[in-house]
């Protein structure tokens, strides 16, 4: 399936960061701030702030859970969030949920001052017509499927029960690497510009987060067609998606075990040459970078059979217009949660 990525204009590496700050006070830090802007202007009147749509994703990742919370002019454009200079709220918290393993009501604990800042967030007429979504990603993955329902079952009483936002069981659940691939593409692409068009003019994604690796691209309709099937619960190779009018299959690859953090065990057992004359070339001041660059070069290129030279940019913020957003997946299901239902299969 990777020849087909030859079309792509880019390629996006995303690594991952880490988490600062205590299991329960959320260390809010305000995302999608406009480039330059330093004073926070007048708080805009409650009318003002209820026009438009609005969506809160929880990230529950395996370092930790982050809270985004978005909203949406009637043309599907992300618009400020309250006083005219952020167009996301957003809130973290440590640890994630998985090291909460046997102790579920601790885990819906840890959450509830990032579900609190997300309702101070959303006017009050709006709250019900608000979906609430959360997605666990590879800590709830590894800890096994009982130890996570529990949790999840726990964080679904504490969603239903301290909010009144638009509220449904299966939202709260474990992603699947499909989909938290297929909502990351999504979300780069929304943020430059360029879905509406073809398929080609979009750009594919490596996300390396701390316990997996997703990568996604679009692909042609012909080459959909031909994706291998799998067995049956398995993640499927091409997810279909309707976006500003267009529809597009995406391919994506789920790698679980191949995050940056779970490879650097393997990396340092190993006999890690460029590691060692990484450190000597002076690149040691940081902890693990060495490992971590060995690692994304080896996966990039031995794994995924890219160029050596091959051009990449690394994001961890895109600006999209006169505001800086964080590149994650979340706003690729906050997409998906407020806009039209249509997907390909339907039309």
């Amino acid at each position: 399936m990777a020849r087909h990525a030859s079309g792509l204009l880019l390629l996006l590496l995303l690594v991952a960061l880490s988490f600062a700050g205590s299991a329960f006070a959320a260390d809010v830090a305000v995302l999608g701030r406009k480039a330059g802007i330093g004073a926070v202007a007048e708080e805009e009147p409650e009318l003002k702030k209820a026009a438009g749509k609005y969506a809160v994703i929880f990230d529950a990742g395996s370092t930790g859970t982050r809270v985004h919370v978005f909203r949406f002019d009637k043309k599907m454009e992300l618009i400020d969030i309250g006083d005219g200079d952020d167009i996301e709220v957003f809130a973290k918290v440590e640890p994630g949920l998985s090291a909460y393993a046997g102790r579920p009501q601790e885990a819906a604990k840890s959450i509830v001052p990032l579900l609190e800042k997300a309702k101070s967030t959303v006017p009050r007429s709006l709250m019900k017509k608000t979906p609430v979504k959360l997605g666990a990603t590879a800590g709830l993955r590894l800890i096994g499927d009982e130890k996570a329902e529990q949790i999840l079952e726990a964080v679904r009483d504490a969603v239903h029960s301290q909010s009144k936002f638009q509220y449904n069981p299966s939202w709260i659940n474990v992603l699947k690497g499909s989909q938290e691939g297929s909502y990351l593409w999504v979300a780069l692409n929304y943020l430059l510009g360029n879905l509406g068009g073809d398929y080609s003019k979009t750009v594919g994604v490596i996300d390396l987060g701390g316990g997996s690796v997703q990568m996604a691209y679009a692909i042609s309709a012909d080459a959909a067609a031909t994706a291998p099937g799998v067995p049956q619960g398995d993640d499927p190779y091409v997810t279909k998606e309707y976006l500003k009018g267009r529809d597009y299959n995406v391919y994506v690859h789920s790698y679980l075990h191949y995050g940056a953090m779970a490879s650097r065990v393997e990396i340092f057992k190993a006999k890690n040459g460029p590691v060692s004359y990484c450190m000597l070339r002076g690149y040691n001041d940081t902890p693990y970078i060495c490992m971590d660059l060995v690692y994304q070069y080896s996966l990039l290129v031995d794994g995924f059979g890219l160029e050596p030279t091959k051009e990449i940019t690394v994001a961890q913020k895109v600006k999209h217009g006169e505001y800086f957003i964080e590149a994650a997946w979340a706003l690729g299901e906050a997409i998906e949660a407020v806009s039209p239902t249509k997907r390909l299969n339907d039309a």
